[in-house]
């Protein structure tokens, strides 16, 4: 059985250096090419090609440097040949460099003579550099033992007489490629020249931009190759330009078409022609990294035959323009666009977009921004009866402009990906200028202004999630919780990412003042300047976040303000998620709160409050999916407070209640005042959240509340409060004496006949209790649900310090971004 052929192709970086060379010798010829019949195609050594371009310009102008230009690049060959051959081929090497350098040298010397360089001359030239460069990497594969020859592709590539991008005869190409590597002995290295082809009567063309690689699909399509592999110094082709977008990475895998659209949106590890040779056969191509070879690289393959519609990249043409013709309602749209497309081709103007309206009878493309002015001329003229009729209005050119694509598979198939893509740009404010979406279902195009191209291709990296999800997140408090978040952000970037999460903060702010920057601030930091930062009262500060043109935009209210939770629902129709544990969330009337939940739907963000009540202990989240799934409940009861389960834990055990009130407070139970905490409003706020989740139209208000602070006291300064608390330590010590229970807890508890109340209780496990066996400090909520029946949903822990509401938050954030995806 005749051994498969493998190509590999090595760009100019590759080969250009000896020490490159002798790297690109052992990589054609590692381990996984072992069984195969290797062919190498090189280009020319790096930069020779421009200064072949460059010798040609002196001499169209005289200056008389051509000479030096071209001594210096024969001069860098017979360094490499020195370095490079074996010492006995040497001479022959040199002769072999004699017949390509000699005939360039009288060719420049014509040109300089004429003071004219015609393409067939131009080809002749700038193809001198692969002719020079394959026989020295042939006689480097020899000096490292390996048998190789050097073939020059002028006699195996058929072309037209197009000499500076020439369009290929595959038929002809094909017979010749087989027959001449027929003569090649199967254990030997072939290396044929890139870029270079040849009319039928042998005239040397070029292949145009990229031909080395298209060279080497060519052959690869020739000989059914195993595989085409592409040596260059990136790691394969990238989700974007990492210049505009930092986050792009290398994609595995892409098909064809893909590839190809990419390529023609600007990608440049690929010509859009490059791929044509090896899609019928199915070959796949690989580009791989010369200095990076561990690195997977990316294969370009055939296109999966079904599958759900992805994106896989994003990419740009900077610098484009909008050509517009404007027309009639009655013109023939279809007639119009054909004539467009003719004059456009006649004065070879690629066009990127192209869009029409029916209705009203015109065509807009974008094509390159120097390329309007003529392509609007050559319009003009093509249509100057129409224009004269009046049928064609108006012919104009508005530069400014990019064209953004995103590529992926099956995209005409896939719902929601349009709509997706063009509300992403609109949430980042970038304006839309002209659409169309590919044939080929490879394709979705749009037209911004220039200015707009990176805020757009960033938005887009982002929300399409095209590898580690990203999102932005903006804390608005920076007392103790915002400080213990930003610090828990700060540790924690590393094992966010290594879960595919990237979370950067782009702003921090307190009541007065708001620091933003969407490439992201230092956690550990970022609350410290706070003071120098900018003023903005919560009414601009909220703007500035509504119109941050950033993806995925998740706020953290860490305060206990009810003005900041009352702008929760502006932040929503923005579409902004809200991560909160502010109860005054709550204390908003119930209209109010709805409003907040019809701005999450509306702006199709996540509203998460689950730190309000238990913290880590899901009691928001599991009610709420009760009732999605048609669940009774028929009661909910707990001890809500972990600050009011210390204080009367310590007393019930016997220390008065003054010197646990003072002792919760030294361990940082407490709110500054105590009487926050001993009111028991923070438990209406929080049952009163409970109430609303099972469904129930209830207000803070309307919680039937024991207040645990004494009457004197409630409204007396902070200092008498502290000297006179002693005075309530006799009226507790009968309260709980009367109570007679193993246990004492502040209970609350919410039916769903609409009877809602939070009151000191005694708990006794004997008679059924779940809420006896609490330690000083924890907190429970126990749920009963017809379809429990006789086993309640039972939740138990720690109530809820700083420390804890800040990883449940920052757990809950992550949480956000996700469900952004």
């Amino acid at each position: 059985m005749a051994r498969p052929f493998h190509v590999a192709k090595f760009g100019g970086t590759s080969v250009g250096t000896p020490e490159r060379v002798r790297r690109a010798v052992s990589l054609a010829t590692g381990d996984e090419t072992a069984g195969d019949r290797r062919v190498v195609v090189v280009s020319a050594f790096g930069g020779v090609t421009d200064d072949l371009l460059a010798a040609i310009e002196h001499a169209v102008e005289r200056t008389g440097e051509h000479r030096e230009r071209l001594a210096a690049i024969r001069q860098r060959h017979d360094d490499a040949l020195a370095d490079l051959a074996p010492e006995a081929e040497r001479a022959a090497l040199a002769d072999r460099l004699d017949e390509v350098f000699g005939p360039v040298g009288e060719l420049l010397d014509g040109v300089s003579l004429l003071r004219e360089c015609t393409p067939r001359v131009r080809a002749a030239i700038i193809t001198a550099g692969e002719r020079a460069s394959a026989p020295l990497v042939a006689a480097a594969f020899r000096a490292a033992g390996h048998d190789a020859l050097a073939l020059d592709a002028t006699d195996l590539v058929r072309t037209d007489a197009r000499f500076d991008e020439a369009t290929v005869d595959m038929e002809a190409t094909g017979r010749l490629v087989r027959e001449a590597l027929a003569e090649v002995p199967e254990g030997a290295v072939t290396v044929v020249t890139g870029f270079v082809g040849s009319t039928p009567d042998g005239v040397r063309t070029t292949l145009g931009r990229s031909g080395s690689d298209y060279t080497a699909t060519i052959l690869g399509g020739a000989l059914s190759a195993r595989e085409v592999v592409i040596w260059t110094d990136v790691s394969g082709v990238l989700s974007a330009d990492p210049r505009l977008v930092p986050e792009a990475f290398t994609l595995p895998r892409l098909s064809y078409g893909a590839a190809a659209e990419l390529a023609h949106f600007g990608a440049k590890v690929l010509h859009p022609r490059t791929m044509r040779p090896l899609q019928a056969p199915g070959i796949p191509l690989r580009i791989a990294n010369t200095l990076a070879p561990e690195d997977a690289g990316t294969v370009v393959g055939p296109e999966d035959a079904a599958g759900p519609g992805r994106i896989d990249a994003v990419t740009a043409v900077r610098r484009a323009a909008l050509v517009r013709i404007g027309g009639a309602a009655s013109l023939e749209v279809a007639d119009l666009a054909a004539r467009v497309f003719a004059a456009l081709a006649e004065t070879e103007v690629p066009v990127y977009l192209i869009a029409q309206a029916s209705a009203e009878g015109s065509v807009c493309v974008a094509t390159r921004e120097a390329d309007a002015d003529r392509a609007a001329e050559a319009l003009r003229q093509r249509l100057a009866r129409e224009i004269e009729r009046g049928d064609v209005t108006s012919v104009t050119a508005e530069g400014g402009a990019a064209v953004v694509a995103a590529v992926g598979a099956h995209l005409a198939g896939a719902p929601g990906l349009a709509g997706k893509l063009f509300a992403t740009l609109g949430r980042a404010h970038v304006d839309v200028r002209a659409i169309a979406q590919g044939a080929s279902e490879h394709t979705i195009s749009c037209a911004v202004a220039e200015a707009d191209a990176v805020t757009a291709l960033t938005a887009l990296h982002e929300a399409f999630a095209l590898r580690r999800l990203r999102a932005h997140v903006a804390v608005i408090g920076a007392g103790t919780l915002g400080r213990k978040l930003l610090t828990l952000l700060a540790d924690r970037q590393s094992a966010l990412r290594e879960t595919g999460l990237n979370l950067r903060l782009v702003g921090v702010a307190d009541s007065r003042h708001l620091l933003f920057d969407a490439d992201g601030l230092d956690p550990a930091r970022a609350a410290d300047g706070l003071p120098g930062a900018p003023t903005a009262d919560l009414a601009a500060i909220v703007r500035q976040l509504a119109a941050a043109r950033v993806e995925r935009l998740v706020v953290v209210d860490a305060t206990p303000s009810a003005a900041v939770a009352a702008r929760h629902a502006d932040l929503l129709r923005a579409g902004i998620a809200v991560v909160t544990p502010n109860k005054a969330a709550t204390s908003v009337p119930m209209e109010a709160w709805r409003e907040a939940q019809a701005a999450a739907q509306f702006g199709e963000v996540p509203y998460l409050y689950e730190t309000a009540v238990g913290a880590g202990l899901g009691v928001v989240a599991r009610l709420r999916d009760l009732v999605r799934t048609g669940a009774r409940v028929l009661t909910v009861e707990g001890v809500l407070s972990g600050t009011l389960s210390y204080v009367l834990g310590r007393t019930h055990a016997g220390l008065p209640f003054s010197e646990a009130v003072r002792e919760a407070h030294r361990e940082g139970f407490t709110e500054p005042d105590p009487r926050d905490d001993l009111s028991g409003r923070d438990v209406a706020l929080k049952l009163t959240l409970l109430a609303r989740e099972v469904g129930l139209r209830v207000n803070p208000a309307d919680v039937a509340l024991e207040s645990l602070v004494p009457a004197p006291l409630a409204d007396v300064p902070l200092d008498e409060f502290w000297r006179r608390l002693p005075e309530a330590d006799a009226v507790w010590s009968e309260r709980l004496a009367e109570l007679d229970a193993a246990e004492v807890q502040y209970v609350a508890r919410l039916s769903e006949d609409g009877s809602i109340h939070a009151r000191v209780e005694g708990v006794r496990a004997e008679a059924g209790s779940l809420l006896a066996a609490l330690r000083p400090s924890e907190i429970a909520v126990v749920v009963h649900t017809e379809r429990t029946g006789d086993h309640p949903i039972f939740f138990q822990g720690p109530g809820a310090s700083a420390d804890v509401t800040a990883a449940v938050l920052l757990a809950d954030v992550a949480r956000a971004a996700e469900a952004m995806r």
